[in-house]
């Protein structure tokens, strides 16, 4: 796709330090047995309800599915994980809103920061003091790994703020619920800036599909929190939409506990665009520790042509996991909230146990046809005993994106959306979850 990073079939998707501590390459002999044949799935990356249906209806008139979900998995998930469209009522209940007191402890943190003269993305808790807002955000950690998932710091005004100080004032903030920051991508960005690119080429009407639709229900394929900032909004529409993975869980246990089976089997092929192996297996989802895990990406899955279609070669997906992606959506639209977004907000997510989508949206014309809706995603993983324990599958996962011990990726921190030196156009980096 023009505008993006391509892979580079050189560099593996493992470093050489991953490969050799978690057998990878015993592992893809292994996978490379199973049988990749098979003629797989009629199924994109839009949600289509019809196939959906369709598919749904012959695989139950064929009969023969498991009722009862896997030995050892729980017939239901009880806490404050699981909560549905009406739980919130009031947003106060999720949303801190900063006051001027904590305003001028944000200054304050950062002239100590800054006094040291160190990069922006050097900042961490001891360097950015916050002895009163730490409270509340360390109560906001506890409510996203041990409480309903998610949470909103509100208040912070981009437009008072120099960029880099902006960047330090999240990333500090970002510290107290987790310190440790991943690489997204390949190229090692640690900042992808969540921004409708090619604006400039409105005649490409594949632009205009791109962000005219709503996104299907997914999760960021490796954090244990994502981290949004909201640098500015769309015109219309462009929310972030959330849905409990515990109370999906729920409704498929309760109405088709063999899709459980089906989500929690390791044969699930996920494309690596390009890299070496071109796709490896695993579970969508985990039941580990006495806690459910869900980890995906549509597009990972099944591709999201024409912007980054599906490798060739590589298997797809059985008609059983065409209809228990789909299905996942579904349960999930009928319990998913819409947080309200302004802009500023710094929006937390337990990314192990809820799933997200984007609303399609419209960006300002005219004058104002500059500005549009703009995120700051980090990845964000909390070593101090707050990530759940994870199954193997996921702990190599996690090593990718938070242990880069080998240096093959250097960290790339991108204060701003990367642009064509030649063209001057926004360049396409890394994914496009949001």
């Amino acid at each position: 796709m023009v505008g993006r990073f391509a892979p580079d079939p050189r560099i593996p998707y493992y470093s050489h330090g991953l490969r050799a501590r978690f057998h990878v390459d015993g592992v893809r002999a292994e996978q490379a047995k199973l049988d990749a044949s098979a003629k797989p799935a009629d199924i994109s990356y839009s949600i289509d309800k019809e196939k959906y249906l369709a598919r749904s209806a012959a695989r139950l008139a064929a009969g023969g599915l498991p009722t009862e979900v896997p030995a050892g998995w729980p017939k239901e998930l009880h806490g404050p994980l699981v909560w549905g469209s009406d739980s919130f009522p009031d947003e106060n209940e999720y949303v801190y809103t900063l006051t001027q007191d904590d305003k001028k402890e944000l200054l304050q943190a950062l002239a100590f920061f800054k006094s040291h003269n160190l990069h922006e993305h050097k900042v961490t808790q001891a360097l950015f003091p916050l002895p009163h807002l730490g409270k509340h955000l360390k109560a906001m950690c506890h409510d996203l790994y041990a409480g309903r998932g998610f949470g909103i710091v509100r208040g912070l005004n981009p437009d008072d703020y120099e960029l880099a100080d902006l960047t330090a004032i999240y990333l500090g903030i970002t510290s107290y619920i987790a310190e440790v920051r991943g690489k997204q991508d390949q190229r090692g960005s640690m900042l992808i800036h969540v921004i409708k690119r090619g604006g400039e080429r409105a005649s490409d009407a594949r632009f205009d599909t791109e962000y005219g639709e709503d996104k299907p229900f997914h999760t960021d394929t490796v954090t244990d929190t994502l981290c949004l900032f909201t640098q500015s909004l769309a015109a219309s529409g462009g929310s972030s939409v959330l849905a409990s993975a515990w109370s999906v869980y729920n409704h498929l246990a309760r109405t088709r506990p063999d899709l459980i089976h089906t989500l929690a089997a390791p044969d699930w092929p996920f494309d690596t665009f390009g890299r070496d192996p071109p796709f490896y297996r695993r579970a969508l989802l985990y039941y580990h520790d006495h806690k459910l895990i869900t980890s995906f990406s549509r597009r990972l899955l099944v591709g999201n042509a024409p912007f980054s279609p599906r490798t060739r070669g590589i298997p797809g997906l059985t008609e059983a996991q065409a209809e228990a992606l789909d299905a996942v959506h579904f349960a999930a639209r009928a319990c998913e909230i819409k947080p309200r977004m302004e802009r500023g907000d710094l929006r937390f997510v337990n990314n192990m146990a809820l799933l997200h989508r984007r609303e399609a949206f419209a960006n300002p014309t005219g004058e104002d046809a500059a500005k549009g809706r703009h995120l700051v995603r980090m990845w964000l993983h909390n070593d101090e005993g707050q990530c759940w324990r994870l199954p193997a599958p996921l702990r190599l996962a996690w090593a990718r994106v938070f242990e880069d011990r080998e240096g093959e990726r250097e960290e790339r921190w991108d204060l701003a959306p990367v642009r064509n030196p030649k063209t001057g156009r926004i360049m396409r980096v890394g994914g496009s979850c949001d």
